[in-house]
């Protein structure tokens, strides 16, 4: 049982040890730059979208007046 017990608090040390903050590497740099990159062209594209939709939104105003 002591064995046991013993080998659960080493597993315990050593994961913790492993879960430390470290340096990022050049991978998870890159990974990174991407998420924001892809966050700007997400929020880039939402807003050409929302201006697509208010002239097409007009546009058929405009053509409803000329009937």
């Amino acid at each position: 049982m002591k064995k046991l017990v013993l080998m659960f608090a080493a597993l315990a040390v050593v994961s913790l040890v492993g879960c430390s903050k470290q340096e990022e590497g050049p991978a998870e740099k890159a990974g990174k730059q991407i998420d924001e990159s892809m966050e700007k062209a997400e929020a880039y594209a939402e807003e050409k979208k929302k201006e697509l939709g208010e002239a097409l939104e007009k546009t058929g105003e405009d053509m409803q007046k000329k009937d």
